[in-house]
């Protein structure tokens, strides 16, 4: 078998890993950043057997032929035992968390299973490390587009919000995208958000609604989570806001399929963590607490962490703007926002778009440095200084993990400085 490797960003150095484990030397890689690499358009597809994909290249631009697609999720999953268990998740917002809290479930109730994917470390590295039971994979609507030859034991959408759409025609084709995923489920054992975006699709495999207001499956009351055969406390659930409840009862279904899960569970959701850059409470001083919510990267993610706070908030936003509209963020802005500082190459976008809608103080500045010194300079106690930008980090950084590292390590170092106790 000889291979051709479009892109060799991490899937596909990845996915080259993997095949030279399987002593499969004949791979010939193509990248249009890496100068020592021949350009994607050079590449010959006739002299290659199969073309591994990597996510960010549509295979429809550079016509390859449709039998000779596969992706380095595919040749991940061609890697395992058949006796291994697969939960694939997918969304635009929350779908890490997702990954992470059914990982951190089927852990403590003694399945032997790892999260990869979308995540951070590829489905390919952890495919050749060991032999695991259960496979809990964060799929993007870009992986799921490349799928051919592939199974889950179960899956959800969580959400479908616009996001991607420089790629997508609209937020419906988008949507459509996730659910190409459902033909690779098998029956009964797919989870997805009771929306609107789903309403005009026909459906046919038998899937599961998750009630976005909790009343009918699972439903809450009195802080217990109930679903049927199971239940569980949440009073001393670790991460807050109703987005988060979500997060959970997806989480708790996922790991239902694959491991089961029976009566009270409060002692698994008691000590659940999450995930860095998620809503993340990583210092409080004098009052002051900061919160890194990198991840957000587009207007629903900022509306959601907002709407997990009560008031009194200094708005971090800003970075590379996407093709979205942000005047939906005003009403959570005018409602626990006292103070919006919008920075970066979407500074200025962003203040003309939320001027007519925007109540509260507006500052515009160059850098995510200078956000930072404002909002130090200006919180009280009281407050809560928030970065969830709402755009990508491409401006100044190469992806939302470094921004977020970034701010965090400044803003504990601001605090250090003045002698503040972090």
């Amino acid at each position: 078998m000889k291979y051709a490797l479009l892109g060799y960003g991490v899937s596909g150095r990845g996915a080259e890993k993997l095949l030279k484990s399987r002593d499969i030397s004949q791979v010939d890689i193509y990248d249009d950043t890496i100068k020592s690499y021949p350009s994607v358009s050079s590449c010959n597809f006739d002299k290659y057997d199969k073309v591994i994909v990597s996510p960010g290249i549509a295979p429809d631009k550079v016509n390859i032929p449709a039998n000779k697609v596969t992706s380095e999720v595919e040749i991940a999953y061609e890697n395992l035992s058949s006796e291994a268990k697969i939960v694939g998740v997918t969304g635009t917002n929350g779908k890490s968390t997702i990954t992470y809290l059914t990982w951190q479930i089927l852990q403590q109730i003694g399945a032997g299973a790892v999260y990869c994917g979308n995540i951070g470390r590829t489905f390919s590295k952890v495919a050749i490390e060991d032999d695991y039971d259960i496979y809990v994979v964060e799929l993007s609507s870009y992986q799921i587009d490349l799928l051919k030859n592939f199974r889950m034991d179960a899956f959800c959408i969580c959400n479908v919000t616009p996001d991607h759409l420089d790629r997508y025609r609209d937020i419906k084709s988008y949507a459509a995208s996730k659910l190409a995923a459902l033909k690779f489920v098998k029956a009964e054992r797919s989870y997805l958000l009771d929306s609107p975006v789903f309403e005009n699709f026909n459906i046919s495999k038998s899937v599961n609604f998750i009630d976005p207001e909790l009343k009918k499956f699972p439903v809450i009351k009195n802080d217990i989570l109930d679903f049927g055969r199971f239940y569980a406390d949440t009073r001393s659930y670790p991460l807050s806001g109703r987005h988060n409840l979500l997060n959970l009862a997806f989480a708790m279904c996922l790991a239902d399929e694959v491991y089961g899960l029976q009566r009270d569970v409060s002692t698994v959701v008691s000590s659940l963590q999450p995930l860095e850059h998620r809503c993340e409470k990583f210092a409080e001083s004098k009052g002051v607490k900061y919160i890194n919510d990198s991840k957000s990267t587009n207007p629903e993610s900022t509306m959601t962490a907002l709407n997990a706070l009560d008031g009194n908030v200094i708005l971090l936003m800003g970075g590379r703007i996407k093709n979205a509209d942000y005047s939906g963020t005003a009403k959570p802005i005018n409602k626990v926002v006292k103070k919006l500082v919008l920075f970066g190459e979407a500074a200025g976008s962003l203040n003309r778009q939320l001027e007519r809608y925007v109540d509260v103080e507006k500052l515009v500045c160059a850098s995510l440095d200078e956000a930072i010194d404002i909002a130090l300079l200006s919180a009280k106690s009281g407050d809560t200084v928030l970065l969830s930008p709402g755009c990508s980090s491409f401006d100044s950084f190469s992806n939302f993990e470094e921004r977020g590292k970034y701010f965090k390590n400044r803003v504990n170092e601001k605090l250090k400085g003045c002698g503040l106790n972090v």
